[in-house]
């Protein structure tokens, strides 16, 4: 083959990854079944250590991640999936959060509960650049 007609390898697009950490069954059902039309990979944890060692391991593009965990808290997750040199997109849902209690965590959106799903897929795909940011 002549240089001029190198063969080009194909490009890989990689499959975003969310991570979905809430320690309610239900809660990640119901975050799962809202978010799968996004096309994502979806990954699960139940408490904080699992959600920061599937992290660690899967790196994932978005973090959607529950305030009230047991063991770490969400505040805490977050903070520390922030200090990862390229750090996930997170996005923290709550019941009751006041902002004096986020120091040092920079989520990149917060939803109170109860949210509309549609909203919370909406910033997950802006967070992906999926949509564009408004």
């Amino acid at each position: 083959m002549a240089p001029s007609q190198k063969q080009q390898k194909p490009m890989m697009i990689r499959t975003p990854t969310i991570l979905i950490v809430d320690d309610e069954p239900v809660m990640r059902s119901l975050l799962r079944s809202s978010l799968e039309p996004i096309g994502a990979r979806i990954v699960e944890a139940a408490n904080g250590p699992d959600a920061l060692d599937i992290a660690w391991r899967e790196q994932p593009d978005v973090a959607v991640v529950d305030v009230g965990l047991p063991r770490l808290s969400g505040v805490d997750v977050c903070r520390a999936l922030k200090t990862n040199p390229n750090p996930p997109s997170v996005i923290l849902i709550t019941g009751n959060v006041y902002a004096e209690e986020l120091d040092g965590c920079d989520p990149d959106d917060i939803f109170p509960k109860p949210f509309q799903p549609l909203e919370l897929q909406d910033a997950v795909e802006r967070c992906l650049g999926v949509l564009a940011c408004v």
